[in-house]
């Protein structure tokens, strides 16, 4: 049976010490845990001689009593959000997923304007993969079709780069030129080349929308001219989280300039670059959307990197973007901090044997998290009961005797203390210490 033990709220008072809930581990694990505890009792018990074992009938299973465990508090921090326009900060994770710490301002749908182009660039990628930023991918042979759409966005007075009929690009390329530059008409061509259509593309960019659960985004087009592709903050925040861990886009967005054979020297956009570990992602502006801007950053944060992502819509000029864009990310770092869940021999509960010998489970290695500001962490202690045979083997021990603080035996498990921090769940196994 389980002893388990909760801690819900660090700034709170440690409720719950003497509270035990119990329940049972499969026999393979009962197996671990009493081979392990063998090799525990016999140096407790080396020395002595003459030892005799009690039936295991008459033993009875030995509880574990849990330890509540203590997470120090942070100080408040605020996050600095644009005086005009919307912001959102996060932290993203490796699968694509993003821990939202903040929004601020007007955080529901409007236009996005180019960030559009970073949901085309994934979209595309998803349909053909370039495996980094070295692969060039397959060839894209532009034709009278590109030249038409080139013309089109002209007339809106809008921005483009060159292209002529019959020109051959890669789409490593057609991206870099769509990404650093935000040309409208290569975003356009190779949403048309990936998919067939515009259509073929919308239908499959409104598919993967609703595959990664971003709700609250629209698409009209390739570009972001059409103010139809819309978005939240919280969603830019995921997508942002996305382009991160696809290691082409943001190798290629992150590039600060690019030599393209048809067009030359191009440069990104985007002046954050470089700065304090930004390393992309894409600017956007225009009459509706106001000047826009989706970030990521890898920071250290103790001696973890932390990918932060922020989104800053509808500022007021280009200028303002990256103001506001500086601030909301260093309000966000000053707000993070590592801290320590469990040191590699911490103990975490205790067992006491029928003779009155004590036995600590320990965590086995150590185990930290990034926190921002006062949040909340919460714990939970968990310990399953040792095997009465193993407790009939030990009761001929000398009373009094405490193994601790010493290496774990082996790698068998007795439970487990589990931390909830920012939405997500961090374990650090416990096992028996070794004598002393």
């Amino acid at each position: 049976m389980k002893s388990i033990l909760g801690h819900s709220d660090r700034r709170q008072e440690l409720k719950g010490r003497g509270q035990i809930a119990r329940g049972r581990r499969g026999a393979a694990g009962a197996a671990a845990v009493a081979a392990a505890m063998a090799v525990l009792l016999a140096g407790c018990t080396a020395g002595g001689s003459g030892a005799t074992a009690t039936s295991a009938a008459t033993a009875a299973a030995v509880v574990g009593v849990a330890t509540a465990a203590d997470v120090p508090v942070g100080a408040a921090a605020a996050l600095q959000f644009p005086e005009v326009g919307a912001g959102a900060v996060g932290i993203a994770a490796p699968d694509g997923s993003v821990r939202v710490l903040g929004q601020g301002g007007d955080t529901g749908t409007r236009p996005i304007a180019s960030i559009t182009k970073v949901i085309t660039a994934l979209v595309v990628l998803g349909e053909h993969p370039l495996a980094d930023g070295a692969d060039q991918g397959p060839t894209i042979t532009l034709g009278q079709a590109d030249l038409d759409v080139t013309e089109e966005v002209e007339a809106e007075d809008q921005f483009t780069e060159p292209m002529y009929s019959g020109q051959q690009v890669t789409l490593h390329d057609a991206l870099a030129i769509t990404l650093l530059t935000s040309a409208n008409n290569y975003a356009e061509s190779v949403a048309r080349w990936a998919f067939g259509s515009e259509d073929a593309y919308l239908a499959a960019a409104r598919a993967w929308l609703a595959a990664n659960g971003l709700t609250q985004t629209t698409l009209a087009d390739a570009s972001g001219l059409d103010p139809g592709s819309a978005s939240s903050t919280a969603d830019l925040l995921h997508v942002a989280a996305l382009a991160h861990a696809n290691p082409a886009l943001v190798a290629i967005a992150g590039m600060p300039t690019y030599d393209q054979p048809d067009l030359g020297t191009i440069a990104n956009q985007n002046i954050l670059l470089g700065e304090d570990g930004v390393d992309g992602l894409k600017t956007g502006s225009t009459s509706y959307a106001g000047f826009t801007l989706l970030t990521s950053a890898v920071v250290p944060v103790g001696a973890q990197p932390v990918t932060l992502v922020a989104v800053v819509l509808a500022t007021p000029s280009l200028d303002a973007r990256f103001a506001s864009t500086r601030a909301l990310l260093a309000s966000a770092r000053a707000g993070l901090a590592q801290v320590q869940l469990a040191e590699a021999g911490q103990v975490f509960g205790t067992y006491t044997l029928s003779d009155g010998r004590v036995v600590d489970a320990v965590a086995t290695a150590p185990l930290s998290a990034v926190v921002f500001g006062d949040e909340a962490v919460t714990s939970t202690v968990a310990l399953d009961d040792l095997p009465s045979d193993t407790v009939a083997a030990a009761s001929a021990g000398s009373t009094g005797a405490r193994a601790t603080s010493g290496a774990s035996v082996g790698q068998a498990t007795v439970g487990q203390a589990t931390f909830v921090v920012g939405g997500a769940t961090l374990t650090a196994p416990l096992s028996l210490a070794a004598a002393g």
